[in-house]
């Protein structure tokens, strides 16, 4: 397969999160993540979302696995797909189905050139999870319509000081049996290995804009003074630069879990899966989350 046809099938191949509706809440984060970021051009969002679109309907008509696609709402204009992988060998196999699939390889090849002139310098990235500074919260929650993922880089050298923060909350949390709704991955490759990615599922905007209230003192609820002040010491040693971007779930460029549906079906009537004039067969559940 050619490296073309390979990048295609990991744009297009984005998240298989799909464990039972009944299940997700024990269903952990995925071992590796691979994020296609799609830097969209100004003011071509919506001849953009049109062909993401079509190359929905095409993977619905072809019944491949369930991906979702995430649009900032802050930050750069860009689209977000997000696989989910045990292995990188698993990642590696996730493209045989397009491969076995002539007539959706070339719509796909298709839509892809179609879109050449609407984005900028698109990159892969690939994420290790990090358990031991995430929360208790699976990456996509039941009735997820938005995330805000937070970009960490920590100066070189003070790895340490920056995970000692979230093991510390972490480890509070489990004290109190606090929810917690941070999943944390770091950066392997395609950005600097010194960055993490703290992502937050949320239901509403509403929810996501108070995760972001200046105003909330994220420890004051979790820790004691001391515990505060060694924390905040970490955070001025340790952290070089962090942004975070409010994202929202587009059902229109989705090719959705039935799950995802099932929970939300008034969100989800606007992805192809829903629009297109025959029924397709329902995405299979995958191992990968």
């Amino acid at each position: 397969m050619s490296s073309l046809r390979f990048c295609l099938c990991l744009l297009l191949a984005a998240v298989s999160l799909s464990a039972a509706a009944q299940q997700v809440q024990s269903v952990p984060p995925p071992a590796l993540l691979q994020i296609y970021r799609d830097p969209v051009k100004p003011s071509r969002m919506t001849e953009y979302s049109r062909i993401e679109s079509e190359a929905a309907l095409a993977c619905a008509h072809a019944s491949t696995w369930p991906y979702l696609a995430a649009q900032t709402m802050t930050g750069p204009q860009e689209v977000w797909f997000i696989s989910g992988f045990d292995s990188y060998d698993a990642m590696e196999h996730s493209a045989e189905p397009f491969a076995r699939n002539a007539a959706l390889t070339a719509e796909l090849n298709r839509l892809l050139e179609a879109k050449g002139n609407l984005v900028e310098d698109p990159r892969a990235v690939f994420a290790h999870y990090r358990e031991d500074l995430s929360g208790n919260a699976p990456l996509i929650q039941p009735r997820t319509r938005f995330f805000t993922v937070t970009m960490v880089t920590v100066h070189p050298g003070h790895e340490r000081d920056f995970e000692g923060i979230h093991r510390a909350l972490r480890a509070a949390r489990q004290r109190t049996g606090a929810a917690d709704n941070r999943v944390v991955y770091q950066v392997a490759s395609g950005m600097p290995r010194n960055t993490y990615l703290i992502f937050s599922a949320h239901r509403s905007l509403q929810k996501a804009g108070a995760a972001l209230d200046p105003a909330v003192d994220e420890y004051a609820a979790d820790v004691d003074d001391s515990t505060r002040n060694r924390l905040d010491d970490y955070t001025r040693v340790s952290i070089q630069s962090s942004e975070t971007w409010i994202f929202s779930v587009s059902p229109a460029m989705s090719n959705p879990a039935g799950e995802w549906i099932a929970d939300d079906p008034q969100f989800w009537r606007s992805s192809p899966l829903l629009q297109q004039s025959s029924p397709a067969k329902r995405p299979a559940e995958s191992s990968a989350r």
